[in-house]
């Protein structure tokens, strides 16, 4: 098995967040590089058109996407590419607002290396996403869960060459953002895993917020968004429930 390495995905015009990316990578126990994020207000609708591709998949997506979440689908896709490419057995990914507890961290990379015959994919959830579920293995206090419903936020996340195989090749086109895409295992065909607890905060409130939201949205598109939102993640978690059926 290789050294895992950890890719921090960064777009460079979001120059507050350099110092943060800088603590980040000072506090990893492994190797790691910043990864140039790709700017969706800077692509052409033509290539735009091109990768995304609305009502792909069921459940129906309600949202249409903006410029910067179709820019981190493509960043994370543009990392799992680096893991094949550099031939590692798994790697790291984080976003730039991730925040880890070095020591409570360093724990759950011991126990993914541990465990690495157990999962392809696993989520390190920020502390305020709590996980249940069936605990696969479990090692100095941090367990590797089968969620019952799967967490949202690719924060952090453990992916292994298979997996990011998989997922490049079920991505060329895609209809919603990628931590929403990656709850569908019965489309990826990659079961989502979960690290509990990680040792990863989410630190973008000190940040200046989300450098993906688009400009201020109309009240009655506001409401529209939060009427369908638990419609469609209740949706999310029949589909997660049918796919983790026994077949008869």
């Amino acid at each position: 098995m290789s050294d895992p390495k950890a890719f921090i995905i960064h777009l460079e015009r979001s120059v507050q967040r350099r110092p943060q990316v800088e603590r980040l990578r000072a506090a990893l126990p492994c190797a790691s590089e910043m990864l140039d994020a790709t700017d969706g207000a800077r692509m052409a609708q033509d290539e735009i058109d091109r990768i995304y591709v609305r009502r792909l998949h069921r459940p129906v997506y309600p949202f249409a996407l903006n410029r910067g979440e179709v820019g981190v689908f493509l960043s994370h896709r543009a990392a799992w590419r680096r893991i094949l490419a550099e031939g590692l057995d798994y790697a790291l990914i984080f976003e730039d607002d991730a925040e880890i507890d070095a020591e409570a961290f360093a724990r759950t990379c011991a126990l993914a290396r541990q465990s690495r015959e157990h999962w392809t994919y696993a989520l390190a959830p920020s502390e305020k996403t709590p996980v249940r579920g069936q605990v696969l293995t479990r090692a100095e206090g941090v367990a590797l869960i089968r969620p019952d419903s799967p967490p949202l936020r690719a924060i952090a996340q453990f992916v292994s060459a298979p997996a990011a195989r998989r997922l490049l090749e079920v991505t060329e086109s895609f209809d919603r953002p990628v931590d929403t895409f990656l709850q569908m295992s019965w489309v990826t065909g990659v079961e989502l895993l979960a690290f509990q607890p990680s040792g990863v905060r989410d630190a973008s409130g000190s940040l200046g917020g989300s450098t993906i939201q688009a400009k201020r949205k109309p009240l009655a598109q506001k409401l529209a968004r939060e009427t369908l939102r638990p419609v469609y993640r209740a949706q999310v978690r029949l589909w997660h429930a049918l796919a983790r059926r026994p077949a008869l």
